[in-house]
């Protein structure tokens, strides 16, 4: 009969941070999120529109950013509120995205009304 053997991996003891290292580390992936907000809006200058880029910019953030940032809650490196704070952050870029688009599709919507 095989002995039951102790696991191989055992989670230790989390190392802990500075809290400005953790910050400047959230602001580096705000300026991430921005980047890509900024090149979705390239993308838009080129199609002429395309508001399925907002979907896109917030499938980004949901795939990549939160679970990076959320991880960090899980480790105690930043409270519920600060990640709650960084995801109002996230949604704002995908609102400003949307409003930029909405602008650039608002000239062909009065030019159909002028047919």
């Amino acid at each position: 009969m095989r002995q039951r053997s102790e696991p191989r991996f055992v989670l230790g003891k989390i190392p802990q941070f500075p809290k400005e290292r953790i910050l400047r580390e959230i602001e580096e992936v705000k300026r991430m999120i921005v980047g890509w907000k900024e090149s979705y809006m390239k993308q838009a200058d080129e199609l002429g529109g395309g508001m399925f880029l907002c979907e896109e910019l917030w499938m980004d953030v949901r795939e990549f950013a939160s679970p990076y940032i959320y991880r960090m809650v899980m480790c105690g490196f930043i409270t519920e509120d600060e990640y709650v704070e960084f995801m109002d952050f996230c949604a704002r870029q995908v609102r400003e995205l949307g409003d930029y688009i909405r602008k650039i599709e608002e000239p062909e919507v009065e030019d159909a009304g002028k047919v």
